[in-house]
């Protein structure tokens, strides 16, 4: 499990009040309790400040799954480092 994943898990389990060790890489955000538009905008927030890093909002908003968004996070530091 890398620290990226870890991480991600993390801030998803804040935004959506949700223990980290119930959020997989499969689980879909339509699917995590109340999510919302505002809980996508906190987490894009979160991951922004968290990992130093811009995710493009077109991009981001495509994207499904916590597994989706941690190769995001990641490929959006392997660019900006």
């Amino acid at each position: 499990m890398s620290e990226v994943f870890v991480e991600v898990v993390d801030l998803v389990g804040q935004v959506t009040d949700l223990p980290a060790e119930d959020i997989s890489a499969d689980a879909r955000f339509d699917t995590l309790g109340n999510w919302t538009s505002y809980d996508a905008l906190r987490l894009l927030t979160g991951i922004e400040q968290k990992f130093a890093v811009r995710l493009d909002l077109q991009e981001y908003f495509s994207i499904k799954d916590v597994g989706g968004l941690v190769a995001a996070v990641s490929t959006a530091q392997e660019k900006s480092g």
